[in-house]
């Protein structure tokens, strides 16, 4: 270009022949001269590669309180012992005791649960004929006299649950108290049938804890409840229809507090170890695991939650985005003029590349990088610390210097501020209305409560942004047994 320059301007414009051919000449000259003040810059793309983390969602322990009504209890134990208990009919029994005993229920079985077992009292109503006789040389002589008293047996269940969730009762007696003691005196004696009390503990033992135990089981039956809970909370829950959003849970452990005593209620909290997650689009596939783990003992479990929103910003919306608000404008630094013609994002390990096609003092593209980052203040996924790429940078510094300055960088920068508040709030509001008063079953009510929402992660994948969102809160099931 200079040699053209040179000669050029050695031409004698005196041997011209026509001032045309002068006026020819300038405008070529100033031609050439504005040629040479553009440059097209050829500058190699950054390869496009990902550095994808591994996937690991934080796991919650979801507390499901389940409980029965220790009147519930009551009530069928009450059915099952109505009318004549006991009933010893024959004097010559019991090595010939001389009494004849029968036992009715006087009232209802009244039940009470401590730390460490079940207590019944079992008030009886009895009518007791006790005597004496006496055979000699053929003569018989008897004397018999009918009592009437009343008794309070009393039992004790412990609870055991089992690695397998079986539940096992073991019922043992727990002593008796008169209500009325009776007193029987024939002639001159008085005869003493305290020791009733005994015969019917000993005669009835087996049978009444039997039964207690049985009752109890069939009105809590744990290891049905916690096998239906189990398979029902691994079924996706539909949370939007809009935008077919769905919630998942996948449990991992089981575990239990002990049983207590609460307002009347037998109550036991179950805690279920899961990872919860949400999908968009079809119904995620339910691959359910029927079997149970094994029963693990907890003091008590921590009521907060967290369910792991995955979020994004594909490459394609960012392109839009920055396009809207870059294509067409120019930069300007002296006498030297750029305006941007397109723009293309996309990934370089842990970095975004932003691809700048310009036109003007210099055509071709040229390459930015920077870190993507979510704002809590704005809830906007930016691009910063944006600077040139080694190879753009060495080649400006070369040709065109002038870009370097910060202000075309800090006219990049507005354009890659991606909102996604909006999508994380319509998320939140979506799921939050599926955590309340949701019935799964019939027995089974979900409740919950969204507090907070924290970034766990940011990171890039081939077609997008990925913000991993964590939203935290408090979560219950309640299960009620069926009365």
């Amino acid at each position: 270009m200079k040699k053209v320059l040179v000669l050029l301007l050695n031409i004698n414009i005196k041997n011209m022949k026509t001032i045309n051919q002068f006026k020819f000449i300038s405008l070529l000259m100033l031609s050439i001269i504005a040629f040479s003040s553009c440059s097209t810059m050829k500058v190699a793309k950054p390869s496009e590669e990902y550095n994808v983390p591994k996937y690991v969602p934080k796991p919650s322990v979801i507390n499901l309180p389940l409980s029965v009504n220790i009147i519930d209890i009551q009530n069928k134990l009450n059915k099952q012992f109505t009318g004549l208990i006991y009933n010893d009919d024959s004097y010559e029994n019991n090595n010939n005791d001389n009494i004849m005993v029968k036992a009715w229920k006087k009232e209802d079985f009244k039940l009470n649960y401590s730390d460490d077992g079940m207590w019944y009292r079992i008030p009886l109503k009895l009518w007791i004929k006790a005597g004496w006789k006496v055979s000699k040389l053929g003569i018989t002589l008897s004397d018999y006299r009918e009592v009437n008293a009343e008794i309070a047996l009393k039992f004790k269940t412990k609870f055991t649950i089992n690695k397998d969730w079986s539940f096992t009762t073991v019922t043992t007696s727990d002593g008796f108290e008169w209500l009325s003691t009776p007193v029987m005196k024939v002639g001159p004696v008085d005869i003493p049938i305290t020791s009733v009390a005994s015969i019917i503990l000993k005669a009835n033992k087996d049978k009444l804890t039997k039964e207690i135990d049985n009752a109890v089981k069939q009105n809590f039956s744990l290891k049905k409840y916690v096998q239906d809970m189990w398979v029902t909370m691994q079924k996706p829950i539909k949370v939007s229809d809009t935008y077919n959003l769905w919630l998942k849970l996948n449990p991992q452990q089981f575990s239990a507090t002990p049983l207590i005593n609460q307002n009347g209620k037998l109550k036991i909290s179950l805690g279920i170890k899961s990872i919860i997650e949400t999908y968009m689009g079809d119904e995620p596939k339910q691959n359910i695991n029927t079997t149970l783990p094994e029963f693990v003992q907890a003091k008590t479990f921590d009521n907060t939650f967290v369910i792991n929103l995955m979020s994004e910003v594909t490459y394609k919306s960012a392109d839009s985005l920055a396009k809207q608000y870059l294509r067409g404008k120019t930069f300007t630094q002296g006498k030297k003029t750029v305006t941007v013609t397109d723009i293309k994002v996309f990934g370089n390990n842990d970095k975004m590349v932003i691809g700048t096609t310009l036109k003007g003092s210099i055509n071709g593209t040229i390459y930015l990088t920077g870190v993507p980052v979510f704002e809590q203040e704005t809830q906007t996924v930016k691009i910063k610390d944006i600077d040139y790429d080694i190879e753009t940078k060495n080649k400006l510094l070369k040709t065109a210097d002038w870009l370097m300055h910060g202000t075309f960088v800090k006219m990049i920068e507005p354009s890659l501020t991606m909102p996604i508040g909006d999508k994380l709030e319509e998320s939140r509001k979506m799921i939050q209305s599926q955590l309340t008063n949701n019935h799964l079953t019939k027995n089974i009510l979900l409740n919950g409560t969204l507090l907070n929402l924290s970034i766990e992660n940011i990171f890039l994948t081939p077609e997008s942004i990925k913000v991993l969102v964590n939203l935290k809160g408090s979560l219950a099931v309640d299960f009620e047994a069926d009365k």
